[in-house]
């Protein structure tokens, strides 16, 4: 096979790829993160090894990006990636040339990190790919698996299935769409850092302290940290006393595979915003709202219009036919108007990542960073392994003050919480 159409030379991006190469500028490119921290030093000949062994299992990721005049597209690509040191800040700009890699393994120190520019895979796409390259690492370190679980073993083939447009798929105009009409929200204003700085702190806590906090509240984990970071976003807009007001809310995406059957490794999530008035109120409160909101608005139903919304864009007629530079303009237009002004942050959170038990002598944690955003200052993220919590805060801004009121409320609650950083 040569890539996810199997005989072609290049295929289309999937439909909530289409807006990344659009909205782009010069300090946002949308590239995140998914790495893992290994017990031992990381090994360059053995991870160049695994990273050949591994890549023919996903075709979409051995592409470039290339122009069209109606739209961008994917172009296979012969030649082997290859590992690189890293030497810049986590997610800094990647070159998207149409002719190198749009996704890069780097490794320093015990760490392995996969960054992609977000048209090729959302976070389930990027974490498959980062498992099964690093369980054939610890193989060729010598580790004996048993059981692969749900890591996809690299002498398999890749199924149809793994490369769809599941937003094509599942799309069905009958149920509606979402109304796109919201107020902007409140975003911490800041210095910001120079172009190309990322900080990145982060928290590793006990899982098993986190969701014993979450159940005294009343609520799962997820549920738990969106409602800490609305607390401390809102305490932070009520101190600066501005006479204008605005929402807080924060931004959680959804993996759609949970709602609609689907194993691509493609994009395939939403999203759903969280909104707390900006009035002052206890973190029970918040707690109270934002569990309410997730558990009617999560639903098949909300996220069935969220893939018609976003699919009845792209099959617009007019849209369909205007030339890519005209869709540029329309894109980025969009991102301003409905992208990220109407958010306050973003909280993604991967969940538990499962691997054999086998590599638990190999593997210390996981995590997951998002790279600098258009226009947003802070993003906050969570990966979960073995018992252990990475909570990852990345900003452009020069002073932590929302993670440090993030982890402080933590630490109220009773949770240890061991915090390191890029930065001083």
């Amino acid at each position: 096979m040569k890539n996810a159409m199997f005989d072609k030379e290049w295929f289309k991006l999937d439909n909530a790829a289409k807006i990344y190469p659009a909205a782009r500028s010069s300090r946002w490119n949308a590239v995140f993160r998914m790495a893992v921290v290994l017990k031992e030093e990381v090994r360059p000949d053995i991870l160049q090894q695994a990273l050949d062994d591994v890549i023919d299992r996903f075709p979409t990721f051995r592409v470039t990006l290339k122009k069209g005049f109606f739209w961008y597209y994917f172009q296979y690509i012969n030649e082997k990636p290859k590992i690189q040191e890293e030497k810049d800040c986590p997610c800094s700009m990647m070159r998207l040339s149409g002719r190198g890699y749009v996704f890069r393994v780097l490794y320093h120190s015990h760490r392995i990190s996969v960054e992609v520019f977000h048209s090729i895979t959302d976070g389930t796409g990027n974490i498959t790919f980062l498992k099964t390259l690093v369980t054939r690492y610890c193989e060729l370190c010598g580790a004996t698996i048993k059981d692969y679980g749900d890591i996809l073993h690299f002498e398999d083939d890749p199924t149809p299935e793994e490369v769809e447009d599941s937003f094509a798929r599942y799309i069905d105009k009958s149920k509606g769409t979402l109304p796109r009409a919201e107020a902007k929200a409140y975003q911490i204003k800041c210095q910001r850092e120079k172009r190309g700085v990322l900080n990145v702190t982060q928290g590793s806590m006990p899982f098993e302290q986190l969701h014993k906090v979450a159940k005294s509240f009343g609520c799962t984990v997820n549920t738990y940290l969106t409602s800490v970071l609305a607390y401390v976003v809102l305490n932070r807009q009520l101190y600066e006393k501005r006479s204008k007001k605005r929402p807080v809310r924060i931004q959680v995406p959804i993996n759609l595979r949970k709602m609609f059957p689907s194993v691509t490794l493609r994009n395939f999530a939403g999203y759903y915003n969280t909104t707390i008035q900006p009035v002052e109120q206890t973190f029970e409160e918040i707690v109270k709202v934002l569990d309410a909101q997730l558990k009617e608005k999560i639903t098949p139903d909300y996220c069935q219009k969220f893939i018609n919304s976003n699919v009845s864009l792209e099959k617009n007629p007019i849209i369909r036919v205007a030339p890519r530079f005209i869709k540029t303009l329309f894109m980025n237009m969009s991102f301003y108007m409905v992208g990220e002004n109407l958010m306050s942050c973003t909280f993604s959170n991967i969940g538990n990542v499962v691997t054999p038990e086998e590599l638990y002598d190999y593997i210390d944690r996981f995590e997951f960073v998002i790279g600098p955003q258009k226009y947003m200052n802070h993003v906050m993220t969570c990966a979960s392994y073995n018992g252990t919590s990475v909570v990852s805060f990345s900003r452009t801004a020069k002073d932590p003050i929302l993670e440090r009121d993030f982890f402080a409320v933590l630490s109220k609650h009773g949770i240890d919480v061991c915090v390191n950083s890029n930065r001083r």
